[in-house]
């Protein structure tokens, strides 16, 4: 364990952004959904209603669970309890691969271990860290929604029990980088296991097979019961489950060399061609959108059939005139809720599609440009042949998406992939400005380019509450995207072609400069 304390210091020291943001935002969720619960459901009759109209919907059984009490603090466990610890799930997934597999693979790790570092060092630092973030985000938590009326021993199990959904991931990612000698599979392996065990939940609720609740720690996470009979004992669970894979990761990572996996890494095909630079930019892109197509259809489906109820479901005054405030007079509830979330969506899409969009960096800082422009392949072609498949896969999974969901929403896929593919220009904007950056600071690039976007999902949450407002909200390419599912009045196509022209204009001025600048392979 020497050098532990060390390594947890570096770890603050490069996630000193993301890590406060993260805690941040997952802190004060829990006490804006209370709120809204309280205001739009301002009677027991109401919560009562709400809650029986949410357990006769499949879809919301299979991905929030069962209804324990239709209290404001019940609802709001319901609401964010699986939600939270998945997507806090996700996060700890790559924090730890990130800090322990990744270092490896890079080679930045057996650096590191020539000086005074133990081998178990990295893992107990990236563990230490991850599982702090969990517990600090769960404990801030707790003040806003005891200022919100809750109880206060129930809000703080409602935050232990969303910290013990992160810890579970972090731990099964922990053991995953021990496995496997690639960063990706070792992901690839952490989130498909959390999968499985969050639709062993999800089976459990839905066809009422209570005892398979027992056997995952997303069921724990819901089990816990807070605001409806407060069981701490499940708790216990997750800590034997978290001590047992940790000391599991342990035992793995020293019967391994360094920069290997427990598993042998399986060798490549004897033979094949790549048919040029843009065959080259297929196979390294293939599997990730391939991933990120599949991952969208599927949310795309199950939004499609969580949306069939919710025009009864939701039935209220209040969601009445959201409804017509937002889309008219004759605005359906499930339209409004399906523009706001492929509003949401479309961010997480251009997210995907900076990940090959930035590739060409990636190829850059790892000294491969250099080998492959020694052949005859000019840099605008091989800048091309990744820019197309930042371009073309933003379109697939935006069609993906809406196809899944109006396929199940209200059998016009059409209708609803229309409406998405109308954040194509949008998604092109984002990757247009990391274009830009490729070509003019391509040592920030990547970092620019993930702040930015993470700085358009910020300024989107505040507009939501009237935040920000005017030139402020205006910066966000996706707000001036017309909501084609409420029959948007304007024309539609002003806007989606001020915004590829924009989007085009950012990436062709990067491309320009990259033909002109020195190659920097150093990150």
């Amino acid at each position: 364990m020497i050098g532990t304390w060390t390594l947890i210091r570096l770890i603050l020291r490069r996630d000193r952004v993301l890590l406060p943001a993260w805690i941040a935002i997952s802190a004060l969720f829990p006490a804006s959904i209370a709120s809204a619960t309280a205001g739009l459901y301002a009677d027991q009759a109401a919560r009562d209603a709400f809650a029986a109209a949410s357990m006769s919907n499949p879809a919301q059984l299979a991905t929030r669970g069962v209804i324990y009490d239709a209290s404001v603090g019940g609802l709001t466990a319901w609401t964010l309890g699986s939600s939270t610890a998945l997507i806090g799930g996700l996060i700890s997934v790559l924090l730890m691969i990130r800090h322990t597999r990744a270092e490896e693979e890079s080679g930045r790790r057996e650096l590191l271990s020539s000086g005074v570092i133990g081998r178990h060092a990295p893992v107990a630092a990236a563990l230490a860290v991850v599982l702090a973030a969990n517990l600090l985000l769960g404990l801030l938590s707790v003040p806003g929604l005891v200022g919100n009326g809750l109880p206060a021993s129930s809000s703080l199990l409602f935050g232990l029990s969303t910290a013990a959904g992160g810890w579970a991931f972090a731990v099964m990612a922990a053991v995953a980088a021990q496995l496997t000698s690639s960063s990706g599979t070792a992901r690839g392996i952490a989130i498909a296991l959390g999968g499985l065990l969050f639709a062993l939940r999800s089976l459990a609720d839905l066809g009422g097979i209570a005892w398979l609740a027992w056997v995952s720690p997303f069921g724990w996470v819901r089990l816990t019961k807070p605001y409806a009979g407060d069981r701490w004992w499940v708790l216990g669970l997750v800590v034997v489950f978290v001590a047992a894979l940790a000391a599991s990761a342990f035992v793995v990572s020293t019967r391994r060399d360094v920069a290997g996996g427990l598993l042998p890494a399986r060798p490549g095909p004897g033979a094949g061609t790549l048919s040029g630079v843009f065959g080259l930019a297929g196979r390294l892109h293939r599997g990730t959108l391939a991933g990120f197509a599949i991952g969208f259809g599927l949310f795309g489906a199950l939004l499609g059939v969580s949306a069939r109820g919710l025009d009864a479901q939701l039935d209220t005054a209040q969601f009445r005139e959201l409804a017509a405030a937002i889309g008219g007079a004759d605005a359906r509830i499930s339209d409004v809720f399906f523009t706001f979330m492929m509003y949401v969506l479309s961010q997480l899409v251009a997210g995907a599609a900076l990940v090959p969009a930035l590739r060409a960096r990636g190829e850059e800082a790892a000294g491969r440009a250099d080998l492959l422009l020694s052949t005859p392949v000019d840099r605008l072609r091989w800048a091309l042949s990744h820019l197309v498949f930042a371009i073309a896969g933003s379109a697939v999974l935006l069609a993906m998406l809406g196809a899944a969901a109006g396929l199940t929403y209200d059998g016009d896929p059409v209708r609803v992939a229309g409406a998405t593919l109308a954040y194509l220009p949008a998604v092109w904007t984002v990757v247009g400005f990391a274009t830009l950056l490729f070509g003019v600071l391509p040592r920030v690039a990547a970092a620019v380019s993930w702040t930015v976007l993470g700085l358009i999902l910020v300024v989107d949450l505040l507009a939501e509450f009237e935040l920000a407002t005017g030139f402020v909200q205006d910066l966000s390419p996706f707000v001036h995207v017309p909501a084609m599912l409420l029959g948007s009045t304007t024309s539609p196509w002003a806007p989606l072609l001020g915004l590829t022209m924009v989007a085009a204009a950012l990436a062709a001025t990067g491309l320009a400069f990259l033909r002109r600048r020195d190659l920097a392979p150093t990150a």
